[in-house]
């Protein structure tokens, strides 16, 4: 039983080494991204990516968001206000069991939810804040 332990403990680690790798080197292509156009000419505001435990504890979520919103005044309201924004998303993903979020459905509401939820975060209504979420990269483990 401890091998087992001892084995299972041991990927855990090495899974978050190698998040925490690849997070570092994506650190600095997104510093600078926020507030760029999207296809539409809307402006958006990249985060930072996520890691999270889903609510069972025994999976978790990285995952990287990008907000399109509509006027670039509401990219600085998001980076002035950002640990609160975070915040924000981080508690939405964290109360997900996996089967929520691992269907196109089950996303889609997450995506209304999270949209829903930043929009009173930064006191702004759809057309003026977060019009759009969109999810770069999703993977549970």
């Amino acid at each position: 039983m401890r091998t087992s332990t001892h084995t299972q403990l041991s990927k855990h680690f090495l899974a978050l080494c190698l998040l925490i790798a690849s997070m570092v080197m994506m650190n600095s292509a997104y510093a600078n991204g926020g507030g760029k156009e999207a296809g539409g000419g809307a402006p958006v505001a990249r985060l930072e990516p996520f890691v999270v435990n889903l609510s069972s504890f025994d999976k978790y979520l990285q995952t990287i968001i990008t907000l399109k919103v509509g006027a670039a005044e509401v990219v600085d309201k998001i980076k002035s206000i950002m640990p609160i924004v975070r915040h924000t998303v981080i508690m939405t993903l964290s109360s997900k069991e996996q089967s929520d979020v691992q269907t196109a459905e089950g996303k889609k509401e997450l995506i209304e939810e999270l949209r829903e939820k930043i929009n009173k975060a930064i006191d702004a209504k759809e057309h003026e804040g977060v019009s759009e979420v969109f999810f770069e990269n999703f993977v549970i483990q």
